[in-house]
């Protein structure tokens, strides 16, 4: 004998997806009184359920969360999105000079006579120092290296000018008898790169005249954080520079 369509088909424990159905069981319950022991026990199982899907759930977006601080993290740094902050690239008179007791621990002028050039042009020139466009230093005429400075200023961006917008250009003469002036970021680059190929061989020949700006690792920090910085951000704005005064290191010869 066939049931009868409309009739409600109980369910494994109990449980109805009709909601309406729920509700006609909770109205019967009220009205026949007290639950039965059988419906109470419904009842719990019911609030058990519902306990264990909020605890699935919660589970599942945990998991998921993790998954992806998991994923995030295996991307490399360089293809992450990051923030950059423009910064302006200190000016050279900022580079501290090495004392004496600085520099003698590198072996590279250990024994070495320190040269000055005094701390105003005046100075420099009354002890036969030269500007060197390259480093943007006065240095005691031993350590000027003609074969960079030519190099550098053989690739036309090495012009100064008494402006921001890099208008009026200085002549050499005019470079050396100001306290500072501007140059275009070409300029750094160009400045950075071949005073690197100025330092690589005036180590790896073990000159006996270094200059004091070779020797001053704040120098070599700075052009690479200014390189690595100047990657792909399409910059522009001038160099503020002062001019600054150095010193040589003059060693001895073997005997």
């Amino acid at each position: 004998m066939m049931k009868p369509q409309n009739e409600d088909q109980q369910p494994f424990l109990g449980f109805r997806d009709d909601p309406t159905k729920r509700d006609s069981d909770s109205v019967d319950d009220e009205e026949h009184g007290e639950k039965s022991d059988a419906q109470l026990h419904l009842d719990q199982v019911r609030k058990t359920s519902r306990t264990r899907r909020y605890l699935r759930d919660l589970l599942v977006i945990l998991v998921t969360s993790l998954v992806w601080v998991v994923v995030f993290s295996a991307i490399p740094s360089s293809q992450r999105p990051s923030t950059y902050s423009f910064f302006t690239p200190p000016a050279f008179s900022e580079i501290p000079e090495m004392t004496f007791h600085d520099a003698r621990v590198h072996n590279l002028t250990t024994k070495a006579v320190y040269l000055d050039c005094g701390n105003s042009t005046a100075e420099a020139k009354a002890k036969g120092c030269v500007y060197e466009t390259l480093l943007n230093y006065w240095v005691p005429a031993k350590c000027h290296d003609k074969e960079y400075e030519q190099e550098y200023q053989d690739d036309d961006t090495w012009y100064a000018y008494s402006d921001k917008n890099l208008t009026k250009r200085l002549t050499r003469e005019e470079m050396e008898n100001v306290l500072s002036y501007y140059t275009s970021i070409d300029d750094h680059v160009n400045h950075c790169s071949t005073f690197w190929k100025k330092q690589f061989w005036t180590f790896f020949e073990e000159r006996r005249v270094v200059d004091s700006v070779i020797t001053n690792g704040y120098h070599t920090e700075h052009c690479a954080d200014f390189l690595k910085g100047l990657y792909g951000m399409n910059r522009s704005e001038p160099t503020f520079v002062e001019v600054a005064f150095g010193g040589c290191w003059v060693r001895q010869a073997a005997k």
